[in-house]
């Protein structure tokens, strides 16, 4: 088998309900110091919060994929469409690590939030917020 459809067969495992998209929704850098994933009482949470991950990292690695694929195929069409990525997704994932405590993966995401929405970005307060908590670790304060 094939890693491709090995990716395509675990994004058809990794289904949601709509109780637990809900709950998903709800999760932001604002629960960082509230929300302890690594407490016995909030195991489902962190297994639902590690399922989303893998889920969107899947997502953008396929998102990415299919722009290369699409890059070699037309290499000299200049209207070739670019498939991209909701610069959300990226807050969203950084939120998810930071609540798991990955620094490293939460700086990244939101690196790439932060690179797509270089004009907006002060907008997101949660995102201002993340992104002072994991300088905050790195003990990183300057901007």
């Amino acid at each position: 088998m094939s890693k491709t459809n090995s990716r395509t067969e675990d994004l058809d495992d990794i289904s949601m309900t709509a109780q637990e998209l809900h709950i998903l929704s709800e999760l932001d850098s604002r629960q960082y110091g509230f929300l302890l994933l690594n407490q016995p009482e909030n195991a489902k949470k962190k297994a639902l919060v590690q399922k989303a991950v893998k889920y969107l990292q899947l997502m953008v690695v396929q998102a990415k994929k299919q722009q290369k694929v699409q890059n070699e195929n037309e290499p000299n069409n200049c209207q070739t469409k670019k498939i991209s990525i909701d610069p959300k997704t990226w807050v969203k994932l950084g939120h998810f690590h930071l609540l798991l405590e990955d620094y490293r993966k939460a700086l990244s995401a939101y690196q790439m939030f932060y690179k797509t929405q270089a004009e907006n970005h002060w907008q997101d307060t949660t995102f201002l917020y993340g992104l002072g908590l994991v300088y905050f670790h790195f003990n990183a304060f300057q901007w």
